[in-house]
């Protein structure tokens, strides 16, 4: 009998350790997320390096932000740089393709590709697992496989038919970039080197790189222009390639080690030495393998169905693709076009925006060493290279496409988990300048409003993106607060921690959303039928996810909200309301249960939401709702872009069984986990353990929990308690125990109720600005100007020469009468507050908009607007755009001219025509070449007027210019104005193709 226990233990004793062994990249699936909008890549790569080799075809349109869309038929190459899920494009570097017989030069078209180097393949005969892709060449019948180093791509080419095989080297290739600049050089018959200059979504930048083949070369030469050049080993062109030629045998295969540098040619040279010599494909694909299973492992999950590993697996080796490694083995790396040293790697490819809530949390959890690296190379930018944290930074440079400065969320959180290793101060110092820096602006968002936020704890309606300006800083702030709080830093510590709190001056009591406030005090009532009103006032139209985007705060927000159950009536509205909304949605808002939309970051912490409303059972279903609905393991399993491993850390969390809700805080708020059991292997030798019984797809509702061994009533667990290690047990069943997970003590200290009175709105503070209620600012004679202000007893002070109005100026004590264009200046002042900010309002002369005779009227030919109402009649509705395209007055179309009709009613006498134009570079919107005025009696017969030539814009600044457009006065009704559009200037990524044209109000004297 003893002898039976003995080996029944043996054996459950090896099927334990076979089970910690088991091979995990087996469920990982690079595949998922290709499809659909995801915009992940297939191809190998290592977690956080600096390569990312993978098939890459041409930019089309913005499912093919990766360079690769399962949808694809045909493949362009193999580039060495992708972003992983971004809803930018950018990169693509170095790519080489294999070619069969026929030597060309000429990569030809998708829709011919028999008149270039492309080449057709089918999914049938591609595989993609972690840190391995190969692929069939169907036209040239050659197997394509791929791997890397963290620094190097290594390739191996099985020709399977006899003849001449060729590798075409294209510096060229680029998803979405400008290249302003190649250069190719064959060194020898085995060695070919080069580099690439192009402008884009990673700034004006140099990738240099180090070819090593295999098998010397039968021929070899290069091109401009794709034409070859005879006797040249070397050139240097906007466009230029190289090629490689081989005589082969049948099955014969041909290696290629191809090692990339940011710096420098001999950085290239240098990183191919310590990662390339002497080390073969199948040594690397096997080392690739094992780091990859090496970081499977730290999490260990049970479950019956072989679709939740290949989901949880996958979204794991998603999160850590980046951030990316840009510095060589010699410790130099570049930012902002400028060579810097470092003792560390040094890391970029920071979309902290999206990965400040789930990515990083997760990586502070499991890979400490790691953020140590990204925090350090954060706080580099402002201790180093001098440009401040970075919002979105792509290879060092930062393309600020979003809103914020999120990294201090990335940075307080490893702070506040003392992980090792971090210059806490100069941490400290990067993030302080960077809530004072004024200078970093969204070119798709508007301005960051940090002067007025600065004064008032809260970004004005009149800019846009206003309300998650205003929380997303509110956070933010509230993240530096408690790093000062940890520093001893007191003064700070209660400057940021009252900043904190500026949301509360745009709560709306009867709506319970937050709205836009404009300085005048008035909260702007936003209508919900429309995206146009949204989309101008919250990052993508997210009224819903930012009316709840309190992390730091949510006491205090479910107090203005009336208490638990009225917090947790309103989120129970926002899941169930599903009223359509008209006008254009944003592409980044989808996935909707109800108004909860997941394909969108700022919603992510809604389902946990209802944990601190007391109602922890409806946060456990609406979380394995989304699990099941928004991933599946196929190519198109993610709902939205994945955004560098967001999408995919979310559901991580979700499967775990809980999620920070508030990075920096310490607390994950219970979920409903989704396995029978997930571990995870924490590098400090402990293992944190959940475990769900009695688990199913129906028994989603937690019943009980305990806490190795103790009874367990928080619907919230620390990190401390992750760190030390332990069991945390389930008992899970398919109706909700609501008297579990909500005690009235747990809230409290789940949130920290404190003093709530200590904070006082800006309109306690400071004078409000005045305002006037115009709605229309073009007149033809003359026009009344009436200035009011909300602050009782104050005075107010106006110019009309577009000076600044001080105490000295006119006194505002009657309508004031405008007979010419005028800039209208004013200010409030009353003794003991601070004066208000400054009212500014343009009027223009031009014939308006005559509501009684419905004169004049405008049409835009074609159905081509792209943007703003689509009858055209913003461009002569008497409002004036401002430098924000989405702020509801612009008129946008794309690539094409912009045709408009406009009827007076009756014969005028006309002597001008002035339209407003948009000039925003960061967006495409660039002005048109050449403006055309034509004149008629009877709609039939035009004839041409005037017309004037505009010069493209020679840099990013965003601006509105109106050309005067005067000519000898004429009778007519009818008036056709033609904008013309024209190529984008070289210097810009986008050079040479068309554009944005963008008007608004076209005033006619």
């Amino acid at each position: 009998m003893k002898k039976y226990i003995l080996i029944l233990l043996s054996v459950i004793i090896a099927l334990q350790m076979y089970a910690q062994n088991e091979n995990l990249i087996q469920f990982v699936d690079p595949m998922i997320g290709t499809d659909g909008h995801a915009h992940t890549f297939p191809g190998a790569t290592l977690p956080f390096g600096m390569v990312q080799l993978s098939p890459s075809n041409d930019f089309k349109e913005w499912d093919w932000c990766s360079g690769y869309h399962y949808s694809d038929t045909i493949l362009k190459g193999f580039a060495h740089t992708h972003i992983s899920g971004a809803g930018l494009a950018a990169l693509g570097d170095i790519l080489l393709m294999p070619t069969y017989g026929q030597l060309k030069i000429k990569p030809g078209t998708e829709e011919d590709p028999d008149s270039g180097f492309r080449s057709r393949f089918s999914h049938d005969r591609e595989e993609a697992t972690a840190g391995y892709y190969s692929v069939v060449l169907d036209d040239y019948n050659v197997k394509v496989e791929l791997t890397c180093t963290p620094r190097v791509g290594f390739h191996r080419y099985t020709f399977n038919s006899a003849g001449q095989g060729n590798v075409i080297i294209d510096p060229t290739h680029n998803i979405m970039e400008n290249v302003m600049e190649t250069e190719v050089e064959i060194l020898s018959d085995t060695e070919i080197r080069g580099w690439k200059h192009c402008n884009g979504e990673g700034g004006d930048r140099k990738v240099y790189f180090y070819a090593k083949f295999s098998k010397p070369f039968e021929k070899s030469g290069v091109a401009i222009n794709d034409t070859i050049q005879k006797s040249l080993s070397k050139v240097t062109n906007r466009k230029v390639k190289a090629f490689v030629s081989f005589k082969l045998e049948v099955g014969e295969k041909v290696n290629v080690k191809v090692a990339l540098s940011h710096v420098s040619y001999a950085g290239a040279k240098a990183n191919f030495d310590a990662e390339a010599v002497g080390i073969t494909f199948d040594q690397v694909w096997a080392k690739a393998k094992n780091l990859w299973e090496e970081k499977m492992n730290k999490v260990h999950i049970e479950t019956d169905k072989i679709s939740d590993k290949r989901n949880f697996y996958t979204a794991l080796y998603h999160s850590m693709i980046s951030p990316n490694l840009i510095s060589d083995v010699t410790g130099e790396y570049v930012v902002e076009g400028e060579v810097y040293h470092s003792d560390f790697n040094q890391y970029s490819n920071f979309s902290t925006w999206d990965t400040y809530r789930a990515v990083h949390p997760l990586m502070a959890i499991i890979e400490q060493e790691k953020t140590t690296d990204f925090v350090n190379s954060l706080a580099s930018r402002h201790s180093d290279s001098k440009v401040g944290l970075p919002v979105w930074e792509c290879l060092g440079h930062d393309n600020v496409c979003m809103i914020g400065y999120s990294t201090v969320s990335v940075i307080t959180d490893a702070i506040m988990k003392d992980i090792p290793g971090i210059d806490y101060q100069a941490a400290y110092n990067a993030m302080r300048a960077a809530a004072f820096n004024l200078e970093k602006h969204s070119n798709t968002y508007d301005v960051n409003g940090m002067n007025y936020y600065i004064k008032m704890d809260f970004v004005p309606g009149k800019i846009g993106s206003s309300v998650s300006k205003t929380t997303e800083y509110n956070y933010y702030d509230w993240c530096i607060s408690q790093v000062a709080r940890k520093l001893a830093k007191n003064d700070d510590m209660h400057l940021f921690r009252q900043r904190s709190k500026g949301y509360r001056n745009l709560f709306d009591r009867k709506s319970g959303y937050l709205l836009p406030k404009l300085q005048n005090g008035k909260l702007v009532e936003v209508d919900m039928s429309k995206w146009d009103g949204l989309v101008h006032n919250y990052v993508s139209g997210n009224i819903w996810g930012y009316s709840s985007y309190v992390p730091h705060d949510m006491g205090y927000l479910i107090r203005l909200h009336g208490g638990y159950h009225k917090f947790a009536s309103w989120l129970d509205e926002i899941f169930t309301d599903t009223t359509e909304i008209g006008g254009s949605q944003h592409v980044d808002i989808s996935g909707f249960i109800g108004k909860y939309g997941h394909g969108d970051e700022p919603s992510h912490q809604m389902p946990y939401l209802y944990v601190h409303a007391g109602q922890p059972w409806k946060t456990q279903k609406r979380v394995r709702e989304i699990l099941t609905r928004f991933y599946h393991d196929h190519p198109a399993g993610l709902n939205n872009n994945d955004d560098l491993g967001q999408m995919s850390s979310w559901y991580i969390f979700g499967a775990l069984g809980f999620y920070p809700v508030c990075p920096g805080s310490n607390q994950y708020q219970v979920g409903s986990p989704a396995y029978q059991k997930a571990s995870i292997n924490l590098e400090n030798g402990n293992v944190f353990t959940v475990v769900a019984k009695n688990n199913s797809d129906q028994n989603v509702y937690i019943q009980s929990a305990k806490f190795n061994g103790e009874e367990y009533t928080k619907p919230f667990i620390t990190y401390q308690q992750i760190k030390n290690g332990g069991e945390l047990v389930f008992e899970m069943g398919n109706q909700p125990n609501k008297n579990w997970g909500n005690a009235k003590a747990d809230l409290e200290e789940m949130y920290g109720m404190k003093s709530l009175d200590d904070y006082k709105l800006h309109e306690e503070k400071q004078v409000l600005m005045p305002y006037s209620n115009d709605s229309t600012f073009s007149f033809e004679k003359s026009k009344w100007v009436e200035l009011l202000c909300n602050t009782e007893g104050a005075e107010i002070r106006y110019t009309i020469d577009g000076s600044e109005p001080n105490l000295k100026s006119q006194k505002y004590e009657h309508p004031v009468q405008i007979r010419k264009d005028a800039m209208v200046k004013a200010k409030a002042f009353k003794k003991g507050l601070k004066e208000s900010g400054t009212f500014i309002v343009q009027y223009l002369k031009g014939i308006p908009f005559n509501a009684e005779t419905g004169y004049p009227k405008v049409t835009v030919e074609g159905n081509d607007i792209g943007y703003g109402n689509k009858t055209g009649v913003l461009l002569l509705d008497g409002g004036f755009g401002s430098t924000t395209f989405n702020d509801g007055f612009w008129t946008g179309i794309d690539l094409k001219d912009m045709n408009v009709d406009i009827d007076l009613g009756t014969t005028r006498s006309i002597s001008e025509v002035k339209p407003g134009i948009l000039i925003y570079p960061g967006a495409w919107i660039f002005n048109p070449n050449k403006i055309e005025v034509y004149v008629s009696n009877d709609q039939e017969n035009y004839h041409l007027i005037k017309n004037i030539s505009m010069d493209s814009p020679e840099d990013e600044r965003r601006f509105i210019v109106r050309p005067s457009i005067q000519f000898q006065a004429v009778k007519c009704r009818f008036i056709k104005v033609k904008f013309k559009n024209g190529p984008i200037p070289d210097w810009h990524m986008a050079g040479g193709r068309k554009h944005w044209i963008f008007v608004d109000e076209i005033l006619i004297n």
